[in-house]
């Protein structure tokens, strides 16, 4: 206990805690922790000095820390805050130091002698306490506002065997990256979570740990209708792909994130490695719903001034990819890496009546040059090698090309003998069945028919078929540019493997102005740090203009000035860049501005640079982040080498 007129009367109350008497509550907290702690009331004279007991004594607010757990933290460590009892940013600064994880005793430079018995007795504690490496001697940090000669002199006055480290606080100290708080909690356990979708959203049960700080006994206060915040962090999100629970740390967004995920706009907030939700005591589960990727995107570039929704080319890029396959369908667009897949779908002959025959397709695949990519996996394959054959017969798979008779009217009455690929029982078969998945008669089983062709008409493809463009890729308008969109997209799925990403395809964007970006990326998986990518994306035959870097430089300074690390990326399906718009990207670096750059060296390989003839001089071979990425950039197509 202290008098309420004692120059240090705050100060104690931050050091020591106290139980207010003026909010007439029902429980009587301070008699609680006297009679049932059995503690020793003591009584600090005013101006009398500080007893050396109470740096190890049970104070009421070291009680708050009991059974708590600490993890990760500031590098800076324990040791003693010199300032002013009287000063409220010295006050302030010494509170937030022990919020952050710290042991920190409060030296005060107005009477420091009141303050001498208890310090020295502080600093043999810290001397005493084995180091945290045994061949690296720990320091006692001694952390300062004021005059850096005056904190030397006034700790000159104590022995110590550990060395003393100075460190100035000051309004850059809280920035993130000098003094980091330590995340403190009652207990940690991995737990398996319920996902069930209803309604076009994930729904994920996720049951809580035993809260055995939680005292259940009868005659205990009723404690179960207080609130606790528990932190979750996903470990995978493969169950609901597209979604997420492991939003962006933007303080910003947690309103949106809590209507989201929580249905309530009070209840979560976004945290450096997932999300923090307020229960209350007695709640042994929670329910949550996942956010999808797209509006998160759309709602950062709210924040950014704009109105953002997909296009009608995004909306057709998202469905191109979605059709491939179900589970990670971006994967099986590897195929369009291969540069024969493209010039054989921008060819008008795939699109009329005659279509193509199978020798046909497969020479366009095989002439451009096609040995580069014969290590390159689009599926399971049992051979070493890929082959034309495998490529177009994917592309039949895929349902990109779609068969038809070459002569309907002679061979609609012609019958195979098929396998079935169920109960191996063989089957004489009309030719047209091969159009559509077809039904066993044996044993009931579906037959995706499409899949069979590269297997059954080996060597007679040309005899019975021909084909031709289908579903969203039959309409000769070249997809409205998916394909090099999905090619970029790809390459950053690849540098970004390890990492959280999340995408948007191509956004139409309103304020004052409208404009299209053709892809958005979102990478937050590596510390605090938020990268944006916004593309223009073409294919062989266009350029980028003076309009699209104006209209990609205007969005880049908007997310900047959020404080996300934005870059501009160009990406072109050719295999190198017109001098023009070299001369654009030229200017824009000469402006600083982050720019990332692709051709066709980069899009095509499985991974965009480890296949290069330049990779040992690359900048960063192992490129991890947009940075990386950037640089190379940099080196490959801006420097006097290039």
């Amino acid at each position: 206990m202290w008098n309420d007129t004692d120059t240090c009367s705050n100060l104690f109350s931050l050091l020591y805690g106290y139980f207010p008497q003026i909010y007439n509550l029902r429980d009587n907290f301070e008699k609680a922790f006297l009679n049932g702690l059995k503690s020793k009331k003591l009584t600090l004279k005013n101006n009398g000095t500080i007893d050396d007991a109470l740096t190890h004594s049970l104070s009421p607010i070291r009680t708050t820390g009991l059974e708590l757990r600490k993890e990760g933290g500031t590098w800076r460590g324990d040791g003693i805050y010199i300032g002013s009892e009287s000063d409220f940013t010295d006050l302030m600064y010494f509170w937030n130091l022990r919020a952050s994880g710290l042991s920190v005793e409060f030296l005060s430079q107005d009477s420091t002698p009141r303050f001498t018995k208890s310090i020295k007795a502080y600093i043999k504690r810290l001397n005493d306490t084995p180091n945290s490496n045994q061949h690296i001697e720990d320091s006692i940090y001694i952390y300062y506002r004021g005059d850096h000669q005056e904190a030397q002199n006034i700790m000159g006055a104590y022995k110590t065997k550990k060395r003393f480290a100075f460190s100035r606080c000051d309004e850059v100290s809280w920035n993130g990256l000098n003094i980091k708080p330590t995340s403190i909690f009652f207990t940690w356990k991995q737990v398996s979570a319920n996902i069930d979708k209803k309604y076009d959203k994930y729904n994920v049960s996720i049951p809580l740990p035993e809260k055995r700080f939680l005292n259940s006994e009868e005659g205990v206060r009723d404690i179960g209708h207080q609130y606790m915040a528990v932190s979750i962090d996903s470990f995978a999100e493969t169950a609901h792909a597209g979604y997420t629970l492991n939003p962006p740390f933007i303080r910003e967004l947690n309103e949106f994130y809590s209507r989201e995920i929580a249905m309530n706009p009070w209840e979560l907030r976004s945290e450096k490695d997932g999300i923090g939700l307020l229960i209350k005591a007695c709640e042994d589960s929670v329910s949550l719903y996942p956010i999808i990727h797209q509006k998160i995107i759309e709602q950062i570039f709210h924040l950014a001034g704009f109105k953002a929704q997909t296009s009608q080319a995004g909306l057709l890029t998202k469905q191109i990819i979605l059709n491939m396959r179900e589970d990670n369908p971006i994967e099986a667009c590897r195929v369009f890496k291969v540069t024969g897949v493209r010039e054989l779908l921008a060819s008008p002959k795939t699109a009329n009546e005659k279509a193509v025959k199978w020798s046909e397709g497969t020479k366009v695949i095989w002439d451009n040059n096609f040995q580069k990519f014969e290590t390159l996996h689009i599926e399971s394959r049992d051979k070493k090698k890929l082959g034309s054959n495998d490529v177009f017969s994917y592309l039949v798979k895929k349902r990109v090309l779609a068969p038809r008779l070459s002569w309907p009217h002679k061979l609609l009455g012609t019958k195979v003998t098929f396998k079935c690929r169920n109960c191996g029982l063989k089957e004489n078969i009309y030719l047209k069945d091969y159009q559509n998945d077809w039904r066993c008669p044996s044993c009931n089983g579906v037959n995706r028919m499409r899949e069979y062709f590269g297997e059954d008409f080996q060597g007679t493809a040309n005899k019975y078929w021909r084909f031709k463009r289908a579903g969203l890729f039959a309409k000769d308008n070249h997809q409205e540019g998916a394909v090099p969109v999905i090619l970029t997209l790809l390459s950053f799925v690849r540098i970004f493997d390890l990492h959280k990403l999340i995408y948007s395809t191509s956004l139409e964007l309103k304020n004052s102005e409208k404009c299209e970006i053709d892809l958005c990326v979102l990478q937050y998986d590596r510390g605090n740090e938020i990268q944006v990518g916004i593309a223009e994306c073409k294919s062989k035959g266009q350029k980028i203009n003076q309009q699209d870097i104006l209209n990609l430089t205007r969005i880049q300074d908007k997310l900047n000035a959020l404080g996300l690390d934005c870059f501009i990326i160009f990406a072109k399906t050719a295999d190198k860049y017109e001098s023009e718009e070299l001369a654009l990207f030229k200017t824009l670096s000469s402006e600083n501005r982050k720019i990332i750059i692709l051709s066709n060296k980069e899009l095509e390989p499985y991974h965009p640079y480890w296949e290069m003839e330049e990779t040992e001089k690359l900048p960063e071979k192992y490129a991890l982040d947009m940075m990386g990425m950037y640089r190379n950039s940099l080196f490959l197509y801006l420097s006097k080498d290039s």
